[in-house]
């Protein structure tokens, strides 16, 4: 029997499927999601595979060569364009500057904070609204908290003043000027020796490479010849200056004393928080036309959007919608704001909703598309850090010892309360409605003529603009359907965090 309902109750149960794909499990083999929830984006956002290049060919410029005039029949196969070096420079430089913008894009997408707003249970699903951003939260947690402060116990304690006397002695020297003695801390002979016998290393070692390098290009015959020959020679060079290195220079008994140094220190918190500073700060590019700075983000695995590896097909028939999926009942709530009609989209970034009055006859109705899941990759955040029990914010500081990472509540608040582990794309969208649908087809066409349509979170059709981009999908319909060709970002995958701070009590000394 024919089944005719609104096209936001269809869309309903199609989300509620795919909220069952992406987060339940068997409890065996895939265990169910526990921490994380949905948000979806209110209106899909298209993603050129293109727009993704700097993740699987890095920062670097690429020359791409201009495509070869086709042969008009009866004629020679023209030329191959060819490139000169100015224009090779020119072109090098504009890829370099392209993929530094489509980094920082990504960076400042996967920057903003979710809102938790309607978040609570364990599993839910929310509304993809983006407040504040993680890196900013992360820096002043970094800037202005305190660390537990651990002592060593007294038998490390003299292990490691033995071992420093044998990098560092203190001597007393007359100073030139005001002829009084003063005492100084310098290098001990097995530093000198080490640091010694350690450049005349790198110095052949330097050497070798040059010269290897030199026979590679294959600029210079002279090159090549000078290391076929002597190519032997200089690695021997190298080998000899190592050994004397290990033999005479103390190689292995300076590095055992400094890992030993390195180990112990590495145990306290005060030497693990400036790592976690040094990783951010080494992180940290500034945007080309912005000149504002951001931090390096990609997505793993980095060449997803280039091939179909990792991609799943997903199908809604009829059958499905006869399963009553649906996601607005899901556990722990959530889900509101998200609108299942259409959005007719006008200026940048503004949408007014259009939704629709006529029925979708659910037995003529089916959908597909691919799916892929993709880990955001940070390198310069950890939140083993906010997590820990040996860190607080300065109680000193008015401005920060009351606040909070997350208070731990149902829906959780605070400084960083959630923030986006997964992306969430899909892409070769199609939308099979059947002949007695066909008037909604027509209707969804005549929507995205105004701007673009969007039906859930899915985009649908027509010309996407944001703040620094325009995209005018490819998009093919028909009488029967709708094919929107390529991929969009639809929304992602979050994690709640638990209360932080929530320091152990019987800390005695904070730095």
């Amino acid at each position: 029997m024919a089944k005719e309902v609104l096209p936001e109750e269809l869309m309903n149960s199609v989300l509620g499927k795919l909220y069952d794909v992406l987060t339940n499990g068997d409890g065996d083999v895939v265990p169910q999601s526990k921490d994380n929830y949905l948000a979806w984006l209110s209106v899909g956002m298209p993603f050129p595979k293109d727009e993704l290049d700097f993740l699987s060919e890095g920062l670097t410029g690429v020359v791409r060569k201009p495509q070869r005039q086709v042969a008009v029949a009866g004629e020679e196969q023209p030329p191959e364009p060819e490139i000169s070096d100015e224009e090779r420079r020119e072109l090098l430089g504009q890829d370099v500057n392209r993929k530094y913008m489509q980094a920082e894009n990504l960076a400042r997408l996967c920057d903003m904070l979710p809102d938790t707003g309607n978040v609570t249970g364990d599993v839910t699903m929310n509304v993809w609204n983006p407040e504040n951003n993680l890196s900013q939260a992360y820096y002043h947690v970094l800037k202005f908290s305190q660390v537990a402060n651990f002592e060593p116990d007294e038998a490390t304690k003299a292990k490691i003043v033995r071992l420093r006397s044998l990098l560092q002695e203190k001597k007393t020297k007359k100073n030139l000027i005001t002829e009084e003695e003063e005492e100084v801390t310098q290098e001990t002979e097995l530093v000198k020796k080490y640091n010694e016998k350690m450049q005349n290393y790198l110095n052949a070692a330097l050497e070798y490479n040059s010269h290897r390098i030199n026979a590679l290009a294959g600029n210079d015959p002279q090159a090549v010849h000078y290391f076929a020959i002597n190519g032997s020679i200089l690695r021997n060079k190298v080998m000899a200056a190592k050994h004397d290195w290990v033999t005479n220079g103390f190689k292995e008994e300076y590095d055992q004393i400094a890992a030993y140094i390195g180990q112990v220190e590495g145990r306290s918190m005060v030497t693990l928080k400036q790592q976690y500073i040094d990783d951010l700060e080494k992180a940290r590019l500034t945007g080309i036309a912005s000149g504002s700075d951001f931090y390096f983000t990609s997505l793993l695995p980095g060449g997803f959007a280039k091939t179909d590896n990792g991609w799943t097909e997903f199908t809604f028939k009829s059958s499905d919608y006869a399963s009553h999926y649906k996601f607005d009942s899901k556990k722990g709530g959530g889900g509101g704001g998200l609108s299942l009609g259409f959005f007719n989209i006008g200026g940048t970034g503004s949408y007014e909703e259009q939704k629709s009055t006529r029925k979708i006859d659910t037995s003529n109705f089916s959908l597909s598309f691919k799916i892929c899941q993709v880990a955001i990759s940070r390198p310069w955040f950890n939140v083993n850090y906010l997590t820990s029990k040996y860190w607080r914010f300065d109680e000193s500081n008015p401005e920060f010892k009351d606040n909070f990472i997350s208070d731990g509540k149902n829906p959780p608040d605070g400084m960083i309360p959630a923030y986006t582990t997964t992306a969430i794309f899909v892409k070769d969208l199609n939308l099979y409605f059947g002949e007695r649908n066909s008037e909604f087809a027509s209707e969804m066409k005549k929507a995205s003529g105004g701007g673009f349509v969007s039906w859930g979170p899915f985009h649908a059709g027509g010309k996407y603009e944001s703040a620094s981009r325009e995209y005018d999908s490819s998009v093919e319909f028909d009488s029967q359907g709708i094919r929107i060709k390529g991929m969009q970002l639809i929304g992602f995958k979050c994690h709640k965090m638990d209360k932080s701070p929530d320091p152990k009590p019987d800390i005695q000394e904070w730095v």
